[in-house]
């Protein structure tokens, strides 16, 4: 055999290889390629007043739940001065004031996914989404000199302003710029302060 034959019969070899993996490879998925990479989180404290459809009250361990109207339940503790209990009814309306933190899980959601967040934010919330209180805003201004960022939820809406008072979120404020797309988290922590709506 000549030195010509078995290069040529190795290279043969060596493409029936390539070939032969490249066939036992699994697809991507086409969804798997536009995933939105998450990035670490930023927190802020936020005090929060809504209109709330009381679901219950008990006076007795000062606990209330309620429905937001973004469809959220959510049940928290009262604290010791918000208000008279006694005056609200179960299944009446009450304003109702709350703190809560709220966590900026993707601080810069750019290039693949971002597109499709943007729709899916405008398409309306997903049921999952509204009962763990995560969300998708847009960022609608950015002050440096008064390390502030506002944002913005849907179609309209409440314009939220956070104030960045670390140097952690100081740093956050320089990534982010107008129109980028913001996932987050809500968590609601005490009533500060409860009232029957009239």
């Amino acid at each position: 055999m000549t030195i010509r034959s078995i290069k040529w019969a190795a290279g043969v070899s060596l493409f029936a290889a390539v070939l032969a993996v490249a066939t036992s490879l699994p697809e991507r998925q086409a969804s798997a390629q536009v995933q939105a990479v998450p990035r670490e989180g930023v927190a802020f404290t936020d005090t929060i007043t809504q209109r709330v459809k009381i679901e219950t009250i008990d006076p007795d361990d000062r606990t209330v739940a309620f429905t937001k109207p973004d469809g959220q339940l959510v049940v928290l503790p009262v604290a010791a001065g918000a208000g008279d209990l006694a005056a609200i009814h179960d299944g009446s309306m009450a304003n109702v004031t709350y703190t809560q933190v709220v966590t900026l899980l993707n601080l810069r959601q750019k290039g693949p996914g971002s597109q499709e967040a943007r729709r899916e934010q405008m398409a309306g919330r997903d049921p999952t989404d509204v009962a763990v209180g995560r969300f998708t805003m847009t960022v609608v201004g950015v002050d440096l000199p008064n390390n502030t960022v506002s944002v913005i939820q849907g179609r309209g809406g409440e314009v939220r302003t956070y104030k960045a008072n670390t140097i952690a979120k100081q740093d956050m404020l320089k990534k982010i710029k107008v129109g980028d797309v913001v996932v987050g988290q809500s968590t609601p922590l005490m009533v500060t302060a409860i009232t029957a709506a009239r």
